[in-house]
């Protein structure tokens, strides 16, 4: 990788950092220390094994396309 290469990317790293320090300033979004909180909010008739396999299904398909995208370039 070129030094302008790694400077660009460092520069976007940096973007989408701030982007994501203004969000998190802007929302109000603290951590989350204790996961009953996070359960607390959770809805009682969802299903976290179906969430579950809806998140790896549609990870499987992002990457399936980056691959296929990757692969046409």
């Amino acid at each position: 990788m070129s030094k302008l290469e790694t400077d660009l990317l460092r520069h976007e790293t940096s973007d989408r950092e701030n982007v994501l320090s203004r969000l998190i300033a802007e929302q109000g979004v603290t951590p989350i220390d204790d996961l009953r909180e996070l359960a607390a909010l959770w809805p009682a008739d969802d299903d976290p094994d179906a969430l579950m396999n809806f998140v790896l299904s549609e990870r499987q398909t992002r990457l399936q396309l980056n691959a296929e995208d990757q692969h046409t370039k």
